[in-house]
């Protein structure tokens, strides 16, 4: 029955994994980095897309863009697909073996799981991000400071600093790798276990992060980046934040479902809390206060309450069902799973989508080749970039942090609220075209700007020309939403007047 149970939740990611198919905002700025290399051989260490002020580029997601690239390039929409399928089938089946490690008495029920992995579906399988490596490397930490601590297999902790090789290279997530290992020390000590033995891994694991492109900067980089306010960014957002309560309410009901559960738990089986084990609770309890903080950092916490609460919750729940009938309750998920993944096949027909991009402003810009300076929205300077360079140079992208000096980010929020002086700003750069989002008041001014003419609109974006770059020949942008599917890798954009399809 393990192997239907494995087959199913498998089936359940993939078939999610094609339903929530849009690009991530910042995966263009990863296909740069990773085309890069290997047409150059050598990595971006200063940023060549920015007509602003820049830094040394220190990448942190340097790894993932070598994969990204590589997938898309040989294997296209269907290779990313697949591959994030892939990469959280492997997270969620080492959580199944901290679980089975925890309870040798149980077997895995996917009823019970599905409510454990459906509360977060378009946090982990909205895109493929560079994050679903740190999700995997922190699934498999955890599973092997499991084994160590319930079945004595000391000798298994090489295995952190021997990943950590490799995590530090994907993601800067790493850091939760160093944090989980710290409160397995605490909790250790607080169980009065000994901890030597992960002392000496830290000390082994923190000397495996001066191994990147980098060096000491690396370290740096990351120590700024763990205290970075990243006040303008959604994810980063308190999960109690109006965002949080409004994108976010399948993850506040999953953790409101867990605190009534516990203290159900609690009550029922007379804990003694002389007894608990402090190490699940410590790492519950941060990871869960990490959620509250972020919304970014709600998985850690689910995948945490996954591997140590399910066999808990489970015992609530203690009537089974006859050997016969849980055979075909397990058939059945099977069955339904194999239509979810049918379907959602059918639907998406394993594309990725364009979700909210200025797709046919950038496609204007390309076609007609028109050369320039570009001031967007800092999330769309990625995909404008890609699309765009050498002929156009953008303002500012995702990789504000890795790239541009921290100021810049709150002159674009002035640009784009049109607070005072936002067209010094705009002119401080020289700025010759402008795609601005039509919710922003910028909008709303530019349309009355003697200097920039409104060229193009579509439903959330609107293009603004400089008066010196307008002509009377400009080609019309496609009109199939198709074709934007299609077309969204391809940096040759020449489309006729006619042509839509």
């Amino acid at each position: 029955m393990i192997f239907i149970f494995y087959i199913t939740l498998f089936l359940f990611i993939l078939g999610h994994g094609l339903l929530f198919n849009s690009i991530d905002n910042d995966f263009f700025a990863r296909l740069i980095v990773g085309k890069t290399y290997f047409q150059t051989g050598s990595l971006l260490d200063w940023d060549f897309l920015s007509y602003t002020p820049t830094h040394r580029f220190i990448d942190h997601e340097w790894g993932s863009s070598l994969v990204f690239y590589f997938l898309q390039s040989h294997f296209g929409d269907a290779g990313l697909l697949i591959f994030k399928a892939i990469i959280y089938f492997a997270t969620f089946y080492l959580i199944t073996k901290v679980i089975l490690l925890r309870n040798k008495e149980e077997k895995l029920h996917f009823l019970p799981f599905w409510f454990l992995i459906n509360a977060i579906p378009a946090i982990l399988f909205a895109t493929l991000r560079c994050q679903a490596f740190t999700f995997f490397f922190f699934a498999l930490w955890l599973y092997t400071l499991e084994r160590v601590r319930l079945c004595g297999h000391t000798r298994l902790l090489w295995i952190l600093p021997a990943t950590m090789l490799v995590w530090a290279n994907m993601h800067g997530g790493c850091a939760a790798g160093i944090g989980l290992l710290v409160l397995y020390i605490a909790g250790e000590f607080l169980n009065k276990k000994s901890v030597k033995s992960y002392i000496i891994t830290l000390i082994f694991t923190l000397l495996a992060l001066f191994i990147n492109p980098y060096g000491i900067p690396y370290l740096e980089f990351l120590i700024k980046a763990l205290t970075l306010k990243r006040e303008f960014i959604t994810e980063w957002q308190s999960s109690l934040s109006p965002l949080g309560l409004k994108f976010h309410f399948k993850y506040l009901i999953f953790a409101a479902a867990f605190l009534c559960l516990t203290l159900f738990y609690t009550l029922r089986f007379k804990i003694n809390f002389k007894k608990i084990d402090k190490t699940k609770v410590l790492v519950l309890a941060v990871t869960f206060l990490m959620a509250l903080k972020s919304i970014r950092l709600q998985p850690f916490f689910i995948l945490s309450a996954a591997a140590f609460c399910y066999s808990d919750f489970y015992k609530l729940f203690p009537k089974r069902l006859p050997a016969s009938a849980d055979r075909l309750k397990e058939i059945f998920f099977l069955v339904l799973m194999t239509f979810f993944v049918f379907s959602s096949a059918m639907q998406t027909k394993f594309k990725c989508v364009m979700w909210e991009y200025p797709i046919m402003e950038i496609d204007f810009l390309k076609a007609n080749k028109i050369k320039g300076n570009l001031l967007c929205e800092f999330h769309d300077g990625s995909y404008a970039a890609y699309r765009l360079w050498p002929d156009v140079f953008i303002f500012m992208d995702g990789k504000y942090e890795e790239v541009y000096p921290d100021y810049l980010i709150y002159m674009l929020r002035d640009i784009n609220l049109a607070n005072k002086g936002y067209l010094d700003k705009i002119n401080k750069y020289r700025t010759d075209i402008i795609i601005v989002a039509k919710h922003y008041k910028i909008y709303q001014e530019l349309k009355k700007n003697k200097d920039f003419k409104l060229m193009l609109e579509s439903p959330k974006y609107a293009l603004f020309l400089k008066k010196e770059l307008i002509r009377s020949n400009f080609k019309t942008p496609a009109g199939n939403a198709k074709y934007y599917i299609k077309t969204k890798y391809d940096t040759n954009i020449d489309w006729s007047v006619k042509n839509e399809s």
